[in-house]
């Protein structure tokens, strides 16, 4: 299953009770690894031609646009509070849940015809590339302390605002807030 899953395994298991292993938690951990992985493959295709140092402002956004970086907004405090109390396997659910739920059946879903039909320079894809682009951006630096391989490849390849240091994903601050508030 490689490294990565194996720490996967790790951080999803709940310390203060006994931690469980067998090949089915593998086969579903390998799921939701692939769940993580497709969810940043998907965005970073669609991040071609993209410069985030020429983000559109959270007041140009459209509602949907924002609901998914206040989403991401809630994920951060999420993971962050479970990182600073030890709680690897909450960070684990929230991620896994945020990308199968908010951007895999939702968002990137209803995304796509932005993304695709747009003209490249158009607002409304400048804005949809804009939520994507931070929320690869956090969930990779999020991602980095249990899949630091995958984590790593996916920094590789990305783009990066002129803030970040692309040399390798562990010289970089955890994500930072958005400030986008949705009413």
């Amino acid at each position: 299953y490689g490294a990565d899953l194996l720490r996967l395994w790790v951080a999803s298991s709940d310390y203060h009770a006994d931690v469980r292993v067998s090949d089915d938690i593998f086969k579903q951990l390998s799921q939701a690894y692939l769940k993580i992985r497709n969810t940043a493959r998907y965005i970073l295709g669609n991040l071609n031609g993209f410069d985030p140092d020429n983000l559109v402002p959270a007041s140009e956004m459209n509602e949907l646009d924002k609901w998914a970086v206040s989403r991401l907004n809630d994920l951060m405090k999420k993971v962050r509070d479970g990182y600073e109390n030890y709680a690897y396997h909450i960070v684990y659910h929230a991620i896994r849940n945020f990308c199968v739920v908010d951007m895999s059946n939702f968002y990137l879903d209803v995304l796509k015809d932005r993304l695709y039909v747009e003209k490249a320079d158009s607002k409304t894809r400048r804005a949809a590339q804009t939520a994507i682009y931070k929320i690869l951006d956090s969930l990779t630096l999020m991602l980095a302390p249990i899949i630091t391989f995958t984590a790593d490849e996916i920094w590789q390849f990305m783009p990066h605002d002129s803030s970040r240091n692309t040399e390798h994903i562990v010289l970089n601050e955890y994500p930072a807030l958005t400030g986008v508030e949705v009413d």
